[in-house]
């Protein structure tokens, strides 16, 4: 039903998919032919003062050149029609461009951190003509310019490949400005100038590139959903009575343009089937236009609009919270009047390390204070 819809529906950024690969192709054609410029200036005067710090610096510009292409491939990969393989398309592809372009960062930073060593063990005077200066100061203004339009495009078509590149671009202006700095005070001390600017641009590169590596790798994994999106569900959900809540809201990323979530609500006991139906239908049609996200609902019949349920409900409550200070809040609280039994699921901290534990003790603190009644619960962790 997702692919049915995505003619007709925004991803997060309400940015379609027409306009995403434009951009996306764009920025990277952008960002190679700016860097190809670098990494050929940068070269000819490092060569040719005999710098290590720039050429490193060149190296790094080489490096971004490469990022750029992995991104343009690795996007059109992932564009890919769905198959039966994978039926829920190749747009996780842009996760691994970025995961890719992170390691090159980190490559081409261990490579510079060796050269840069070998120049303190071994320096090489460095001389360099005005001209020279003017390029290089010219090539921060570059980067700057890449940053900023990285940056800005890819959070705002949700990239995490162009925002790694924005990052790393703002990483190289700090980069070369160190260079531009030990070009000028190299001719003027006998200390190794060059050789341990060198070393502090390797120590930027690894650190991008490493940060690069973590944040991609936590999106793979999969995150939290960010509140925002949570509460505009929530309040989506929130129009389309007898639907209430929305619970246990865990999210599916399968590329920026393609995402899953399930969701639990409640409804009375008492509604009819076709009018939860009905709700449902809207509401996963509403979520889906205006938040690109395609919602599978689950859902939990509840009697606490009774008096004497939601009473007791918030007493259930405060008993828990008194036996454990994990204990967050609890949903789907219904009663079994016939055959004094009570469900409902309860949301704890992820500091819960022992459940089964944590399940006794609650049951024993609620079968004390309500011995006619037996206590059946799921703990769970607060997935949103």
């Amino acid at each position: 039903m997702l692919t049915a819809r995505e003619g007709v529906a925004n991803i997060r950024r309400m940015v379609n998919s027409r306009d995403r690969q434009e951009m996306i192709t764009r920025v990277s054609v952008i960002g190679i032919v700016t860097n190809v410029a670098l990494v050929v200036v940068k070269l000819v005067v490092g060569l040719a003062s005999s710098s290590i710090s720039v050429v490193n610096d060149a190296l790094n510009n080489a490096a971004d050149c490469m990022s750029a292409v992995v991104t343009m491939v690795f996007y059109t990969l992932g564009r890919r029609r769905p198959t039966r393989k994978h039926p829920l398309g190749y747009g996780r592809m842009e996760y691994l461009s970025a995961l890719i372009v992170s390691m090159l960062v980190v490559l081409t930073g261990l490579q510079c951190l060796r050269s840069s060593f070998e120049t303190i063990l071994d320096p090489v005077p460095v001389t360099m003509t005005g001209l020279g200066y003017v390029l290089i100061a010219l090539s921060i203004m570059a980067k700057i310019f890449l940053s900023r339009l990285n940056t800005v495009q890819g959070r705002r078509i949700d990239s995490d490949a162009l925002v790694a590149t924005g990052r790393d671009a703002l990483s190289d202006v700090l980069v070369t400005s160190l260079t531009l700095l030990s070009a000028l005070f190299s001719p003027v001390t006998s200390i190794p100038v060059d050789g341990i600017a060198g070393m502090l641009v390797s120590m930027f590169i690894l650190y991008s590139g490493f940060s690069s590596i973590y944040e991609t790798a936590s999106s793979i994994m999969g995150e939290r959903p960010d509140e925002a999106t949570v509460v505009r569900m929530r309040s989506i959900i929130a129009e389309h009575p007898p639907l209430k809540g929305g619970y246990d809201i865990m999210m599916h990323s399968y590329g920026p343009e393609r995402t899953l979530a399930t969701c639990n609500v409640e409804v009375p006991i008492d509604t009819h089937a076709e009018d939860i139906f009905d709700a449902m239908t809207d509401a996963t049609r509403d979520i889906m236009e205006k938040t690109g996200i395609y919602v599978t609902f689950g859902l939990y019949a509840v009697n606490d609009y009774r008096s004497d349920v939601k009473q007791m409900k918030q007493e259930v409550l405060e008993q828990m919270k008194s036996t454990s200070g994990h204990v967050l809040s609890l949903h789907a609280f219904h009663v079994h009047f016939d055959t004094h039994t009570v469900h409902f699921d309860v949301v704890v901290d992820f500091k819960v390390r022992n459940y089964v534990e944590l399940t006794k003790r609650l049951t024993d603190a609620l079968t004390a204070r309500w011995p006619e009644y037996t206590f059946e619960f799921s703990i769970d962790p607060e997935y949103d």
